[in-house]
């Protein structure tokens, strides 16, 4: 009996450890239909040919002057419509924020500014509504939210936080551990304590310290991704930016691409927002510009201004179409493309993250039927002051250059300098039909973004030449550096080889497959 007791104790401990491991998984499972407003691929709606517009901020290195030159777009559009607006503004942004990262620079005060010309707008015009949707990131997760969303409540100007609870896990090595340690943490010593501030803050160097209830919440990599504006006014009806922009002071060198598009191809978003901030409000407190029953006539009303303001453009065979893509449905129309590329089309791929294990299988697949790949990736280096190691931008390019000695596949970097290379841009082009597609919007193509975890949203554009010529003269000046700007660099600048590619390419299968990744 002695010397099974030893034996017993440890397979006692074995099977409670094996037990704790298990039951997190049992009790939170990753796997959850999305909620109400997301994975839509909408209508494809006509929209006439002066009523759509590509939006390009573009960052370059000046090699004369040894500067960065930077052209913006997309901000300066998004004030206007909002200056424009008298009926309705609905916007859901990411990143809104002023944080600047461990590396201060010069930046443009993007979320002040956008934040004063809501106030500004509301003061003009009292009976305008006015819904913003945005992540808690912005909050950290907490209570640390900047000041000016206060003014904005004050301004009684409703600012709701994306209830990312609804969503599905895509961290599957830490999220359910985390969600059976949040029941824990509601024992009173305990939950004092992990809400006290005690660890620096990772997104502002001198910002306030953070909780370790903020910290692990963080640590799950749910996000509301998307970037979109839908307002209304009486002398332009109903408008919307979609595209990769955030307005963040962190953001404001990034490159990015955006579509302004007039008419009721705005409706689709406008809804998919609405269902949003409906379940996104069924966990707020009531109080102030926040208050849900409030949140819940405005939304009304906007639904019923924006019918008033969709007015019927007509349908002319000849007329663009757009389409609202969001989360998986992004996915499949991606993957759709490209298996549906011939010989002798061209894909031109601009992109901040490229990822997805599928879509890349799509792409060797279409190179080695002869279709031509061209591809403007950002090297994964820089983030908000911070260097990062090139995952998974390096490792994905390394296996998709694996096939340039025998098919058309060609690589070039973004050349930042602190900025990042931030569109999510896809171009299907037949040069033999003169046709061609554009996708774009806030998805990186990876497995958070685009298999039903991340909120996300892009639209599809065909049949729009204006568009696709404007699309195709940046990415060719960006390619060749033509207008005598560091836009690109070769390749081999950037290229992982030997062990540091072995040892990269573990790493990012580990994070993309379990989502135990920023990507």
């Amino acid at each position: 009996m002695k010397r099974t007791g030893p034996t017993n104790r440890r397979f006692f401990i074995a099977a409670v450890l094996g037990i704790a491991a298990i039951l997190p998984l049992v009790l939170f499972p990753s796997s959850r239909p999305m909620p109400a407003g997301t994975d839509i691929k909408g209508p494809s709606v006509p929209v006439r040919p002066g009523d759509i517009r590509l939006l390009i901020d573009d960052t370059a290195w000046d090699p004369a002057s040894g500067q960065r030159i930077i052209r913006q777009e997309i901000f300066d559009e998004l004030l206007a419509m909002i200056g424009r607006a008298d009926s309705f503004i609905c916007l859901d942004m990411f990143l809104w924020n002023p944080w600047k990262g461990s590396v201060p620079e010069g930046h443009r005060k993007l979320s002040t500014e956008l934040a004063e010309a809501l106030i500004r707008r509301k003061g003009e015009a009292p009976d305008l509504d006015i819904l913003l949707l945005t992540d808690p990131i912005n909050r950290i997760y907490g209570d640390s939210a900047p000041d000016f969303y206060e003014r904005l409540s004050q301004a009684q100007i409703p600012v709701v936080f994306t209830d990312l609870d609804r969503l599905p896990d895509s961290n599957l090595l830490f999220s359910p551990y985390w969600s059976l340690a949040e029941m824990v943490f509601r024992i009173p010593p305990l939950a004092s304590w992990v809400r006290a501030p005690r660890l620096k803050n990772p997104f502002e160097k001198d910002g306030r310290e953070i909780s370790f209830l903020q910290f692990g919440r963080m640590l799950r990599f749910k996000a509301n991704h998307r970037k979109v504006a839908v307002t209304g006014s009486s002398g332009q009806g109903l408008e919307m930016l979609v595209g990769s922009f955030n307005p963040a002071d962190g953001s404001s060198a990034h490159s990015n691409m955006a579509l302004h598009v007039r008419g009721s191809a705005a409706l689709e978003a406008l809804e998919s927002e609405m269902e949003i901030i409906r379940w996104s409000i069924q966990s707020m407190d009531k109080g102030g510009a926040g208050n849900p029953d409030r949140i819940k006539s405005s939304l009304a009303s906007m639904a019923r201004k924006a019918t008033m303001l969709a007015v019927g453009e007509g349908n002319q065979p000849q007329w663009p179409r757009v389409t609202l893509l969001t989360e998986g449905s992004i996915a499949r129309t991606i993957t759709s493309l490209i298996n549906s590329a011939g010989t002798k089309d061209e894909i031109s791929l601009s992109m901040f993250y490229l990822s997805e294990r599928g879509i890349l299988e799509a792409l060797e697949d279409a190179a080695l039927r002869g279709v031509s790949l061209r591809l403007i990736l950002d090297a994964n280096r820089d983030a908000f002051g911070m260097t990062k190691i090139g995952i998974p931008n390096r490792v994905t390019a390394a296996q998709l250059m694996e096939l340039s000695g025998s098919c058309d596949v060609q690589v070039r970097w973004a050349n930042t300098h602190g900025e990042q290379y931030h569109l999510k841009t896809f171009s299907l082009t037949n040069h033999r039909g003169g046709t061609g597609i554009l996708l774009l919007g806030s998805a990186n193509w990876t497995r958070r973004n685009l298999a039903n975890l991340n909120l996300e949203a892009g639209l599809l554009v065909d049949n729009a030449p204006g568009v696709m010529e404007d699309f195709h003269r940046y990415f060719d000046a960006t390619w060749n550096n033509s207008d005598g700007k560091m836009h690109t660099v070769p390749y081999d600048h950037w290229e992982e080889k030997g062990l540091r590619l072995l040892l990269k390419k573990a790493l990012y299968q580990i994070q993309e497959r379990w989502g135990a990744g920023t990507f």
